[in-house]
């Protein structure tokens, strides 16, 4: 399965009296993951599924993503992408996607580094940019790690090796 990680755009920072569910994309955000979105269309990423998190920056983002993803792929969300869930409940949605063969997760930090890490046998350590995008090539075997394809962050050039994208773990 090709697998693609996206960390959500830039969002309006958390303020009190605003619940962190609903915080939304900020002008520059938009922009970021058009661009971000552009991008992926050069790479000719073309998911079957897109699974978001329900949160709103998350949804918004997967949203500028479908534009330029050629196909339409199917978008729905699910609570395990919310930035509270946890790196196990992430693995066993990947599990029940087993089928899909190629699949995008928008999400959140450090749910996402902590999912990369363990798709990479934990021997690497990542930290997502906003609208950054990780693409991995998981094996049928999921015992043996995943393979690192590409990281783009939204702006800067895509790093094509995971030792110049990721930091070994101590």
């Amino acid at each position: 399965m090709e697998l693609y990680l996206i960390r959500h755009a830039e969002a309006v920072e958390q303020t009190e009296g605003l619940d962190d569910q609903v915080r939304w994309l900020t002008p520059k955000g938009r922009k970021q993951q058009q661009r971000a979105a552009a991008r992926l269309h050069k790479k000719r990423v073309r998911p079957d599924l897109i699974i978001t998190s329900p949160l709103t920056r998350a949804v918004q983002t997967a949203e500028l993503l479908l534009p330029e993803l050629g196909k339409q792929p199917r978008l729905i969300a699910d609570i395990r992408l919310a930035a509270d869930a946890t790196v196990e409940e992430l693995l066993t949605l990947l599990k029940e996607q087993e089928e899909v063969g190629c699949l995008l997760l928008v999400g959140h930090e450090p749910l996402l580094s902590g999912l990369a890490a363990a798709l990479l046998d934990n021997e690497l350590s990542f930290h997502f940019a906003k609208s950054g995008c990780l693409a991995l090539q998981l094996r049928k075997n999921r015992d043996k790690p995943a393979k690192f394809l590409w990281y783009a962050p939204a702006n800067g050039k895509t790093i094509r090796s995971a030792k110049k994208g990721c930091i070994p773990r101590s």
